[in-house]
């Protein structure tokens, strides 16, 4: 089984690949919304992998699956939203905070 992120280039193409199959890679640019030069890079790194074969004619390259186990990971941490808190929350530390203030406290400097 071939694990690859789902954000990447590949998993983009991989996608596709796996929707639209057989395809050729001017259709695969296409649909993907990549540049041809960059589906063609692409390709390249994942025929050097062994997990396509590139079958070249003179008017088109169409792509030839090897492998179809393919699992998709999930999001890096860093782009994981951060967790918003509820307005409630900020209102009741505040109500804790003013509680927990020491009321004989008046903050004066006597003189």
């Amino acid at each position: 089984m071939v694990q690859v992120s789902s954000t990447s280039l590949e998993a983009r193409l991989l996608r596709v690949l796996l929707d639209r199959y057989p395809i050729d890679d001017v259709e695969l640019s296409e649909r993907s919304g990549l540049s041809l030069d960059e589906v063609r890079r692409v390709l390249a790194a994942m025929e050097s992998r062994g997990w396509i074969k590139l079958e070249k004619l003179p008017d088109r390259t169409f792509i030839r699956m090897r492998r179809f186990d393919f699992t998709f990971l999930g999001r890096s941490e860093t782009q994981r939203k951060a967790v918003k808190h509820k307005s409630r929350d900020r209102k009741r530390r505040k109500i804790k905070e003013k509680l927990l203030k020491d009321p004989h406290d008046d903050e004066m400097m006597y003189s």
